[in-house]
């Protein structure tokens, strides 16, 4: 939480159901604010893990539209560069189990490249883009260590830059990022495709 002349930021190992609300009041207690006070929310969007961005930005939006805030969504690779200049850059993010989002940028102003796999594959594409005056910069939640809270001091000071020069800081604006499409809407339009051709016997007699 960011005021005119002080930040706070609150750290838990606790689940997002379980947590956010509990840090949102001890933030505002710190801040000695309420919740009308509150004149913008930043929120990150992912990648990353698919319960918490569905938890964190439902959360988030619930507020702003309750309370009438603007709302800015941060991506996670933006979290983790936050104010990393050594190009070139990849920014990561986890999501399930030994698999990772990765966003790469050769220079400042570069076009970046996306990928995702392992945590091999995310330091061979580091090696890959490595230049004569050294190796790449890789920042992300598992391969370089942040103190607690960082990454939500971030999140706030971007959207603070972002709402800036944004319009439309509306709730009905965020769109999570899963870094890929999840498996239930893989699985749904599979259903839907199905129903649509029909049963496996009448698409023979077809």
């Amino acid at each position: 939480m960011l005021t005119e002349d002080r930040e706070f930021a609150l750290a838990s190992h606790a689940g997002a159901l379980e947590s956010l609300a509990v840090l949102t009041s001890q933030a505002l207690e710190q801040a000695q604010s309420t919740i009308d006070e509150l004149a913008l929310i930043g929120v990150c969007t992912g990648p990353g893990s698919f319960t918490g961005l569905r938890i964190g930005v439902a959360f988030a939006k619930t507020l702003a539209q309750v309370q009438g805030i603007p709302i800015v969504g941060i991506s996670s690779y933006d979290v983790v560069s936050y104010k990393i200049t050594a190009f070139p850059i990849i920014s990561v993010a986890r999501g399930k189990r030994d698999y990772y989002y990765a966003r790469v940028v050769s220079a400042p102003g570069t076009e970046p490249l996306f990928i995702q796999g392992s945590r091999e594959v995310i330091e061979r594409a580091g090696a890959e883009v490595a230049t004569s005056n050294g190796a790449a910069t890789i920042v992300g939640p598992d391969f370089s260590v942040a103190q607690p809270g960082e990454a939500a001091r971030a999140v706030a000071r971007l959207a603070r830059l972002a709402a800036q020069h944004a319009d439309g800081l509306d709730w009905t604006n965020i769109i999570i990022d899963y870094g890929q499409r999840p498996n239930a809407v893989v699985n749904w339009e599979k259903r839907q495709r199905a129903n649509e051709e029909g049963p496996p016997l009448s698409r023979l007699e077809d």
